[in-house]
């Protein structure tokens, strides 16, 4: 089982590479290789969450996948589609965090491991949260409404801040996570190889 969680961990990391290079893909390959690669890393999270025996994450994974290859415009910045990412992003990360602390508690593993994982859980729930919020309808128009009068309206001011949380939220995030998965592959094969 040790094994499996530590292959876990490996896929994780890849299918966060995998999404990187997703966003990064419409300018430099096409809509269609970052259809492709966002598709792939769903499967890999899919892959790892099985391993993990996370069957909510796997869920969340297998849905994400479908609905990439299905309606690819659910994946365009528009409210509803901005929400359904983000909340299957929070059910694949939350349940395998999870996963992986049961893991570790079993193998004694320090309290600042523990601490790493609960890091990235906080600001996984802050990035996706803030994310969800700025893309409400409620802020639809605010940049034009603004430069139209000249001066930022109130609700843009709210909807740039909600941004800037959610971006510095997700650097965090995902530096916390690489550390945590890193430190998750590297404890468990070594637990195994023992």
């Amino acid at each position: 089982m040790r094994e499996n969680a530590a292959s876990a961990a490996n896929w994780v990391l890849i299918a966060f590479v995998v999404q990187v290079a997703a966003a990064f893909s419409p300018t430099l390959l096409g809509e269609t290789a970052e259809l492709v690669l966002l598709a792939a890393s769903y499967l890999m999270n899919g892959w790892a969450a099985w391993r993990l025996r996370c069957f909510v994450a796997l869920g969340a994974s297998v849905i994400g996948c479908v609905l990439t290859v299905l309606l690819p415009n659910g994946t365009n910045p528009a409210w509803v589609g901005n929400m359904l990412v983000n909340l299957l992003f929070l059910l694949i990360y939350l349940p395998m965090q999870r996963g992986f602390d049961q893991k570790f508690c079993a193998l004694d593993a320090s309290e600042q491991t523990l601490r790493i994982g609960r890091t990235w859980s906080l600001f996984t729930l802050v990035q996706r949260g803030a994310s969800m919020m700025g893309f409400l309808p409620l802020f639809v128009g605010q940049a034009e409404l603004s430069a139209a009068q000249g001066a930022y309206t109130t609700l843009f001011t709210v909807q740039v801040v909600l941004e800037m949380v959610a971006l510095l939220a997700a650097i965090v995030s995902y530096i916390w996570m690489v550390r945590y998965l890193w430190r998750a592959r590297t404890l468990l094969k070594e637990q195994v190889e023992e």
